[in-house]
């Protein structure tokens, strides 16, 4: 088998390998809107660097997202209790001032986020309420 890291290796998304992204925002403050962005865009957030480090394994948004939902709650198990909006399944979810799968890549990095609701109850509402 040819190694899954490395120069040369096969891409994650053609060998159908299911990946979270996500971050240790209690230690190193890292809102979930950059790391969906730069999965997408692949570049670092000031632009600094030259060209990013694995551009060839930018996703799309669509896949972004699952990162970030179902597929991070299947890497903690948890695939029955959260990671999409289902009958039975906690209500946790982040509302967005804008529709990332309609929006231009280089505006998720700046979306701000309206409202957060875990298990099923408002944990925060932006200020100026954004409805």
């Amino acid at each position: 088998m040819p190694p899954i890291l490395g120069r040369g290796a096969p891409r994650a998304s053609t060998r159908s390998i299911i990946w979270a992204n996500g971050s240790d925002y209690g230690v190193t403050p890292f809102p979930a809107r950059y790391g969906i962005w730069s999965a997408v865009a692949r570049e670092t957030l000031l632009g600094q660097y030259g060209d990013p480090f694995g551009r060839a394994e930018a996703v799309d948004v669509h896949v972004a997202l699952k990162a970030v939902t179902i597929w991070a709650a299947r890497q903690m198990f948890l695939e029955k209790k959260v990671g999409s909006i289902e009958v039975g399944k906690y209500a946790d979810l982040a509302v967005w001032d804008r529709d990332f799968y309609t929006i231009p890549t280089e505006q998720i990095k700046d979306a701000k986020c309206l409202l957060t609701v875990f298990d099923g109850k408002i944990v925060y509402q932006a200020p100026d309420g954004g409805f």
